[in-house]
Order: C-alpha cells, then structure tokens, then sequence
C-alpha cells in the first residue's frame, strides 16, 4: 500500500468555496464508499468527516478572498485494496496548531461549546487523519479510512 501522496489520486476533483456544494461530495464520497464495500456505517462516518473538512476549507477560503473567492477546493481520491484515502487540499489559512489539538470524542469531551468540533468529528470517524501546510500551496488534510477494524 502505499504512503499517503506518493502516488497520483484514482480520482480528482475540484469544487468552487460553495456550501451549496457540500451535498454533491457527500453523495460522491458515499458512493465511492458503497463502491468499495464499505458497511452503511463505515461509509457514514467517511463521509461525515469528508464534508466537515470541507466545510472548513471553503469558512477558510471565503474569510481570506472574500467574495467571489477564487481558489477552488480539490479533492483527491486513491482506492487501496483496504482503505480509501482521500486529500482534501485549499489555499486557506494553517490550521496545523488547531488540528495538532484536536483529539477523537470520547466519554469526557466537553460537547458545551457552540463551535470548533469539526477538526475532532474528523479524527473519530476516520483511522487516521494527518495534515501538512505548505505555504505555497495550503492546506493537504489526508484522511483514511479502512475497510476493516483490524487493520
């Protein structure tokens, strides 16, 4: 298998910083889900976290152009024998200190805030979830999901 990057994407993908966009990824990545033989729930929680990265990176791109921004959300898709990997990459602010923060829910998370649960909502329902910011570039939020447990 190979290490996140290091291959050219099966699939991808560019959208406009629209929200209204949101529900067409969804159905694309709970699509490719269903396609991989992911369970009902597995493709859930993908798709979940998918929309939730995306939702921050189109917030990320329309605080820092404005409107109409300009910079689209790109999102890169390689199937793997047990896993879907996808990058989604914006030319939007660095979040590396807020995502280094963030941790997977668990019994005692504090749910009374009204704000800031994406980057947590992310790393609970994917396997693993890394993120790279290159000034030149953006923002590349790698996420994983595999098709099994005991992988």
């Amino acid at each position: 298998m190979s290490h996140q990057g290091d291959l050219l994407p099966d699939v991808s993908l560019e959208i406009a910083p629209r929200l209204s966009n949101l529900a067409l990824i969804r159905k694309i990545v709970n699509s490719l889900s269903v396609y991989m033989g992911f369970s009902e729930d597995k493709a859930m929680q993908l798709e979940m976290a998918v929309d939730e990265a995306c939702s921050n990176s189109i917030a990320s791109i329309q605080e820092k152009e404005g409107d109409p921004p300009q910079t689209k959300v790109r999102i890169e898709i390689c199937f793997h024998e047990h896993c879907l990997r996808l990058a989604i990459i914006d030319g939007g602010d660095d979040f590396s200190e807020e995502f280094a923060l963030a941790v997977p829910f668990h019994e005692h998370t504090d749910r009374t805030r009204k704000r800031g649960y994406g980057l947590q909502i992310i790393k609970t329902f994917v396997d693993e979830a890394h993120h790279v910011y290159e000034p030149s570039l953006g923002n590349k939020l790698i996420l994983t999901k595999y098709l099994r447990d005991d992988l």
